[in-house]
């Protein structure tokens, strides 16, 4: 409304001009220029409503869950985003009962710099450096006896907690940066059968419980000790 009644008035003050002497002049070019700050204002605060919309704006998208062995589908994962961080809820079956299971952030701030610009794989970890990836925990717990996983977790942006970098030789780059703009894997890790006195361990940490590491995404741990990580899901933006 306040755009609207500035450039009708001037409007009004234009044609006011054209009949007006040089004195009266000098006194319409102040109403000119206190419009003009006018508009500019209305402008200003039309932009700021419009940042804080846009900031405040939460995205949702779905992907599947899958084994990283077999390439089997086997659950979905819904990533929420805003500008407080991003939100996770990790839906998968096929969980060996009583097994203790992990999830892990797999959080790469700069995707556009992967070997496939915005679909970063495990052989971008060699390029850490450029897409600034990070590794955080996220979530755990036992393994029903119906082998299904629900797992959920939060992370906000420039928030480290959890980060498992030193592990890897990795920098550390401040966990996630951007939650609009980074590419989001979950990843889920098995630490085998649940360990008694060690369960807590086991489902909070990397290495807990492990004595033996499976390389990644090549064989399912089923013995006590083994641990690998074998079921993910890739929220690309």
């Amino acid at each position: 409304m306040k755009t609207k009644l500035t450039f009708t008035l001037m409007i009004v003050l234009s044609i006011l001009l054209a009949g007006c002497d040089k004195d009266d002049l000098k006194i319409e070019e102040t109403g000119i220029d206190l419009i003009n700050y006018e508009f500019q204002e209305s402008q200003a605060e039309n932009k700021e409503v419009l940042n804080g919309i846009f900031k405040s704006m939460s995205t949702k998208s779905s992907t599947d869950v899958f084994n990283t062995i077999t390439g089997d589908i086997i659950g979905e994962s819904t990533l929420h985003r805003n500008s407080n961080g991003i939100t996770v809820n990790f839906k998968t079956t096929h969980l060996m009962p009583g097994h203790a299971y992990t999830l892990w952030w797999v959080i790469w701030n700069k995707p556009e710099n992967c070997l496939i610009p915005g679909e970063c794989t495990e052989a971008d970890f060699a390029n850490a450096i450029n897409v600034e990836v990070q590794l955080l925990y996220a979530s755990g717990h036992v393994a029903g006896n119906n082998g299904k996983g629900n797992f959920s977790a939060h992370l906000n942006e420039n928030d480290d907690t959890g980060s498992i970098h030193e592990l890897f030789g990795l920098p550390n780059f401040g966990g996630l940066q951007n939650a609009q703009t980074a590419e989001v894997h979950a990843v889920l890790r098995s630490h085998g059968p649940k360990i008694p006195g060690q369960v807590s361990e086991q489902i909070n940490s990397y290495e807990g419980g492990c004595t033996t590491f499976l390389p990644p995404f090549t064989e399912i741990p089923d013995e006590i000790g083994e641990c690998g990580d074998i079921i993910a899901a890739i929220h690309r933006t």
